[in-house]
């Protein structure tokens, strides 16, 4: 976690409000969406910042669950004067570990999803993408950190394609179930009424 003092947290929070205020109504709506709705982010303009309690209410989870995702590092707030503050960049990793935990991997899969969407914003940023979740890794370090991503990356994949096969086949067994019931339900081909 980032430490920061009150004073950058609070120039930081002002500067996401400046941004937000620049964009059209419509994509101020689509971030406010994103977030889980207005009251949402406009907590998250708050100089003062939200703690654990509120951001676990403003996502509708209870607090032991982001404190559980705080200690798997998987939600990288900031901490000002020894306690986390949450931004928007926590609302899109929580709802990156939700989405990937919806299809069924697993939190280490989902760590090694975000830490390479992690790695590729540093790269793509020059280097700053790091800057606002976690310290960025001395350049030398880029390397065996990519070659770690990768292979948890690629172990990530397998998990997804073994679950696209048991869900495609799943699929199949569905789609056949509706088909015998649909041909087959008392005797009347697709009626589905019972006979007299």
């Amino acid at each position: 976690m980032k430490s920061v003092s009150a004073v950058e947290f609070r120039q930081g929070v002002r500067q996401f409000r400046d941004v937000i205020s620049t964009l059209s109504d419509e994509q101020r709506a689509d971030v406010a969406t994103m977030c889980g709705g207005p009251e949402v982010l406009d907590a998250l303009f708050e100089e003062r910042g939200v703690g654990i309690g509120r951001f676990a209410a403003l996502m509708g989870l209870p607090a032991t669950t982001v404190r559980h995702l705080l200690r798997e590092d998987l939600l990288h707030p900031m901490r000002v004067n020894g306690k986390f503050r949450f931004l928007l960049h926590n609302v899109i990793e929580l709802r990156g570990v939700q989405q990937w935990q919806a299809v069924g991997l697993t939190l280490e899969d989902a760590r090694a999803f975000l830490d390479a969407q992690g790695l590729l914003g540093l790269v793509a940023q020059g280097g700053t993408m790091f800057s606002v979740q976690r310290e960025a890794p001395a350049p030398e370090a880029l390397p065996a950190l990519k070659a770690d991503v990768l292979a948890r990356l690629g172990g990530a994949i397998r998990s997804l394609e073994d679950r696209h096969v048991a869900l495609g086949q799943q699929l199949e067994r569905a789609r056949a179930l509706e088909r015998m019931v649909q041909e087959n339900a008392f005797g009347q081909s697709g009626s589905g009424a019972p006979p007299a």
